[in-house]
């Protein structure tokens, strides 16, 4: 027995809150056969979820002052479940907190109970308020599994478990029509990028034949140069998994969709779970990337690509959603940018304020959305500062942290990735043009979106809308949020007077260090000098509060600017609303083509060709039977005439042969 076995619960607490509301979902629907309303099922179902969630983060909170306490201890492991055996192939499953899944576990569990919290104020009334929850968990579940579990395999288990749960959450309306369809769009697209992943994991096996991760980050080292080729096909591989995930460039159409769900939905999903799970398996395999410095430039030029793509987009959004959704794409796009120089502090670091401050905005977008009776559409909003007080001096803070105001938290982390990609030069140089001009276009579409949705006139019809604040189970996180958002740089302060010392990235060293070691093959890491940070920090300061003045007062009164830049150009507003055409080429050049393909097979091949041969041999059959039953018509004489003719058929065929 493992002396950490209580890990198990972690993810198996969630497990069993889902169970209990959805057992609660069906008592509410038996209820409501018999006539009542169910509603005091679906709180209770509302409670427990929130309940276990709590619980879980106790146990998180707890393991991380365990490894916290005993700076030597670098891992708490449970007993082990022996899963496969095959001959010299095995896969064992146990649940380990290492000081990178420490991490994860406060974030997953932390912004997740949150999130619970508020969708009690949210959801309510809803119908389906305890299938919600009982979703809610079991997404919580599987994205524990994905981060506690020792092998690839397990991770697996976790990684598909999330995309089912997004389905489901996403299509969550699925009535509307709509919804099932972005659901749909959802699971087709992390299709592809799970296929990437299984081969990647095949090509581990043939190398280093384990799926253990701690296996594999020590083995990396002795394979450079017998098996390098392979575990850089194995990295880009298993980055094609991670591009599906956490919708990098070309598959990261799926996620603006799955703003379908409901707004919790979007912040556990876009903020704080399931669009990190890539980041956080290049940070896990971590070595395996340091081995592959082709690849580590790939991921830049995808996540410097996917960062322009999104922010760019999110400029000409009405819908205040979409806007957000774009921007997680971006931000996804500096956490690969990030990975990309060996800057894995600066990637957690940014994933970790990203959670906070864009789980803020989707549930800040959630309270305006719910006091504006479902109104998403940032043109019909306006003035809402002066009815939704909270709201607003939340959501300011979101934002703030968001464009990379001073002092706040996207501040630190985001103007780390670029300092890190600035350091690299060479070939990276160009990346850090794109990384500063998309932080340029984050700082302007972000207090646009502020703009348009708090200030100017009220543009909403005052007869049928009456603008209120949330309630307190909504107010509540929110707030919690908003000081995470401010104050979550303090988790990685850049080295300004003690040079070297950071504490998320010494946290995390003991999981890094083989990377560090192969990346920089025993020489030190470059680090700015005080002045070049200096510089590089009023660079980013400027940039936000630049542009993020320009686009507060391109706005604060109403659209008028977005309309003239249609009139000027209509082609590039064309072009950025539907986010670079990508989701209109995948429609032309492979949904119609296979749309052709299908009916084409269901037409001519299906039913003219397999059911004409099947359907005409059964014609034949029956055509056959019809002549041969006129021979068979009860006289004897004819039965004598065929008896005789059948006697001189086979007389003469005896003398010939």
């Amino acid at each position: 027995m493992g002396s950490f076995n209580w890990l198990w619960l972690l993810p198996f607490l969630p497990l069993a809150g889902s169970v209990c509301a959805a057992t609660m979902h069906f008592g509410t629907l038996r209820a409501r056969k018999e006539g009542n309303t169910g509603t005091r099922l679906s709180s209770i179902a509302g409670l427990i979820a929130c309940g276990v969630m709590a619980a879980a983060l106790a146990l998180s909170l707890y393991a991380f002052i365990q490894l916290a306490g005993n700076r030597e201890v670098t891992a708490l492991e449970s007993s082990s479940w022996a899963w496969i055996d095959a001959g010299s192939f095995s896969v064992e499953l146990s649940m380990v907190v290492d000081r990178l899944s420490s991490v994860m576990l406060l974030v997953i569990t932390g912004v997740g109970f949150l999130i619970h919290i508020y969708s009690i104020g949210y959801m309510k009334g809803d119908p389906g308020y305890a299938k919600f929850f009982a979703y809610l968990n079991l997404f919580v579940f599987a994205m524990l599994m994905l981060v506690l579990s020792s092998s690839l395999l397990g991770m697996f288990v976790g990684w598909e478990g999330v995309g089912l749960c997004s389905y489901l959450l996403i299509g969550f309306w699925h009535e509307k029509g709509w919804p099932a369809e972005a659901g749909q769009k959802a699971f087709v697209f992390n299709r592809v990028g799970d296929a990437c992943f299984l081969l990647g994991s095949f090509l581990l096996i043939a190398i280093f034949d384990t799926l253990d991760l701690s296996d594999i980050a020590n083995s990396v080292q002795a394979n450079i140069g017998a098996n390098s080729r392979l575990m850089a096909l194995a990295a880009l591989l298993l980055f094609g998994g991670a591009c599906g995930k956490s919708a990098q460039f070309p598959l990261f159409t799926w996620l603006p969709d799955a703003m379908a769900g409901p707004t919790p939905v979007s912040a556990l999903i876009h903020a704080a779970t399931m669009v990190t799970a890539g980041v956080y398996l290049l940070l896990r395999l971590n070595p395996l990337y340091a081995a592959a410095p082709t690849v580590l430039f790939i991921i830049g030029c995808v996540g410097a690509l996917t960062a322009l793509i999104g922010a760019s987009t999110a400029l000409m959004q009405r819908d205040i959603k979409k806007v957000l959704a774009y921007s997680t794409v971006s931000q996804l796009g500096y956490m690969f940018l990030g990975i990309a120089t060996g800057a894995w502090s600066a990637a957690l670091f940014h994933l970790v304020t990203h959670a906070f401050f864009k789980g803020l905005l989707f549930l800040g977008s959630g309270s305006v959305i719910h006091g504006m009776r479902d109104e998403q559409d940032m043109y019909k909003m306006g003035g809402l500062r002066r009815h939704m007080p909270r709201t607003y001096i939340t959501f300011l803070a979101g934002a703030a942290a968001l464009s990379g105001i001073p002092l706040t938290s996207g501040f630190f982390s985001k103007d780390e990735i670029l300092a890190h990609t600035f350091l690299h030069g060479g070939l990276y140089w160009p990346l850090w043009i794109v990384g500063i001009f998309s932080a340029i276009l984050t700082a302007f579409y972000t207090w646009r979106m502020v703009a348009l949705t708090f200030f100017g006139d009220e543009r909403f019809d005052a007869n049928k809308i009456r603008p209120h604040e949330s309630p307190a189970t909504m107010t509540l996180p929110l707030s919690i949020l908003a000081v995470l958002a401010l104050a979550g740089g303090l988790l990685n302060l850049p080295a300004l007077h003690i040079p070297g010392e950071q504490a998320l990235r010494d946290w995390i060293s003991p999981v890094t260090a083989a990377g560090d070691a192969i990346l920089y093959a025993g020489a030190q890491a470059h680090h700015p000098s005080l002045w070049l940070e200096l510089v590089l920090l009023a660079l980013g300061s400027a940039i936000a509060l630049v542009f993020a003045h320009k686009g507060f007062h391109g706005f604060k009164n109403g659209w008028q600017h977005d309309d003239a830049m249609r009139s000027k150009r209509p082609e590039l507003v064309g072009f950025l609303e539907h986010a670079w055409m990508v989701d209109s080429t995948y429609a032309a050049k492979i949904v119609a083509p296979l749309r052709l393909a299908s009916y084409v097979i269901a037409t001519l091949v299906d039913q003219m060709l397999i059911d004409g041969m099947v359907n005409g041999a059964g014609r034949l059959a029956m055509k056959s039977g019809s002549k041969l039953r006129s021979v068979v018509d009860g006289s004897v004489m004819s039965y004598a005439l065929w008896m005789g003719a059948g006697a001189s058929i086979l007389t003469v065929v005896w003398t010939c042969f």
